[in-house]
């Protein structure tokens, strides 16, 4: 016979852990499964504060703000979870945190001297992507470029990758900081 004992506060943190991390994951880029690659400028966000969903930051300054209305559906969120409008601020506080982090990473694959480099960010697909291809690059001939740019985007696909576990540790460890000064663990 196996027994599993969990405390109330493992549980707590546990539930605030997964939370956080399935909001990132279904409203970020981050670990997106498409495989196009994506070539863009910097993209500006145009979602309204009446359209964000749970997790989406959009409760993060009910302290300043005297809404009621939003004050009770973040209270109702967070019962809904099991969680306090504390824990439930602070999950919202981390996705957004990672979310920056992934979105300010830059990456570079390839090598210069071979003509041919890669910046990324770390979402997957990428929202900002720049291939440079100098002079010495296409110096190269068509199939030797096009096995340098292959090469420069896998390499950058696999940093940006590092990054974006590196960003989901530091969540993690935010959390677990956050809690400990909460007193919940």
């Amino acid at each position: 016979s196996i027994s599993l004992h969990l405390d109330t506060d493992t549980m707590k943190t546990s539930s605030l852990i997964i939370a956080a991390c399935a909001a990132t994951l279904s409203q970020t880029h981050a670990f997106s499964t498409s495989s196009r690659t994506v070539l863009s400028k910097p993209q500006q966000q145009s979602q309204s504060q009446t359209c964000r969903n749970m997790f989406s930051g959009g409760a993060l300054d009910v302290e300043e703000e005297e809404d009621d209305e939003k004050r009770a559906q973040i209270e109702q969120m967070s019962k809904a979870m099991g969680m306090s409008v504390e824990e439930y601020q602070l999950g919202m506080n981390a996705r957004l945190r990672m979310e920056d982090a992934i979105n300010n990473l830059r990456v570079v694959g390839g090598d210069e001297s071979s003509g041919v480099t890669v910046e990324r960010d770390g979402n997957m697909p990428p929202k900002h992507l720049v291939v440079t291809v100098t002079d010495g690059g296409k110096a190269l001939g068509k199939d030797k470029l096009e096995k340098a740019v292959v090469g420069a985007l896998k390499s950058a696909s696999e940093k940006s990758k590092v990054g974006r576990d590196e960003a989901q540790k530091d969540m993690m460890t935010y959390i677990s900081s956050s809690m400990k000064k909460m007193g919940s663990m």
